[in-house]
């Protein structure tokens, strides 16, 4: 065999392995085209939306003045109050414990007294000043052996000195307290009987914060 026949016959055989490899290539690669075409298409899921609440609007509210009282003299409801008192301030200025303040009155424009004993308790004064400068007749005074009722005095235990301690730590509410017998105790607990006037003098002197008491 001269060389020109050898290199045909080895070409030819390397021609033919080629071509048996892209035919077994080619029928590999049609199963599998065969094979995708059968199986059912799949649909990507649908993004689940996720719905975020919007935050709650609150209106706030002014709390400035939360317990308003009339002062001392006044009738409990304040119709005589209002009829009578003419904003002139007399008793505002004549409290020797700046107990008082004007308070602002959207109907008529004026400045009326008033007073919040959680914020500053009234002094329960013998004379009451603030009665005697009163010209008009709004504030009144008291008949003999009657006592004001600005409202009552009410505990909240959990933030006593007391509850902490387990025992009757702090008596401050009774040795300030003007009236005989209104705060009494039921182990290391505090409560207010109903001769309490709401004046404002066991808030004041509560050494807690929160203060314990509150009078409503």
């Amino acid at each position: 065999m001269n060389r020109k026949d050898f290199f045909r016959k080895g070409l030819a055989k390397a021609f033919s392995v080629m071509e048996e490899g892209v035919n077994e290539i080619s029928e590999t690669w049609n199963s599998v085209v065969e094979d995708k075409k059968a199986e059912p298409e799949k649909v990507p899921p649908k993004k689940t939306q996720i719905k975020v609440p919007k935050p709650k609007t609150v209106k706030s509210k002014f709390k400035g003045f939360r317990n308003l009282q009339f002062p001392p003299g006044a009738d409990s409801k304040g119709k005589r109050f209002f009829s009578k008192c003419t904003a002139c301030s007399d008793c505002i200025y004549a409290c020797p414990y700046s107990v008082l303040f004007p308070v602002p009155d959207d109907t008529t424009g004026k400045h009326f007294p008033h007073m919040d004993v959680n914020l500053n308790a009234c002094m329960l004064c013998k004379d009451y000043p603030c009665i005697s400068a009163c010209q008009t007749g709004a504030l009144l005074p008291y008949k003999e052996n009657q006592s004001p009722k600005f409202g009552k005095a009410k505990g909240f235990f959990q933030h006593c000195i007391n509850s902490r301690t387990g025992e009757k730590t702090c008596e401050t509410c009774a040795i300030t307290c003007p009236i005989p017998n209104v705060v009494q105790f039921k182990g290391n607990k505090p409560s207010f009987s109903n001769d309490c006037v709401g004046c404002g003098l066991c808030v004041s002197s509560c050494p807690t914060f929160p203060k314990a008491i509150q009078v409503q």
